[in-house]
């Protein structure tokens, strides 16, 4: 039985019996995680406050100072709103020829010894 599990999403229906996939153990870790990452002020309906805030920085050059406080808001998120996690790592890369950053995330899920990584690539859209 998975021990942890979350809906996918992305709504993709199953082939056989037509529910919406789950995603289970790690790959809904990954997700959740990869989420978090990405949200923004207002994006979850009954969390509004739920905001990690590195939407802020995208707008700002692609500095190593900007790059230490996207690194500083993964870790605080992931830590206070993601409790299955044990956060081990969190690598932020400037791409300054892009305006954008690489950031990888690594962790593992508590009391289990597999680690995971989710690696993100962040850019303003407009």
């Amino acid at each position: 039985m998975a021990r942890y599990s979350d809906i996918d999403l992305d709504f993709k229906a199953h082939p056989v019996s037509g529910d919406i996939v789950t995603l289970t153990d790690m790959e809904a870790l990954k997700r959740s995680v990869r989420n978090l990452v990405l949200t923004k002020r207002y994006d979850r309906p009954f969390r509004p406050e739920l905001d990690a805030g590195v939407h802020q920085y995208l707008f700002e050059l692609a500095t190593p100072v900007t790059a230490i406080k996207i690194k500083n808001k993964i870790e605080e998120t992931i830590r206070r709103d993601e409790p299955r996690v044990e956060l081990l790592d969190v690598v932020v890369t400037s791409v300054p020829a892009k305006n954008s950053f690489t950031v990888s995330i690594v962790f593992r899920p508590v009391n289990v010894r597999n680690t995971a990584t989710v690696t993100l690539n962040l850019e303003r859209t407009r």
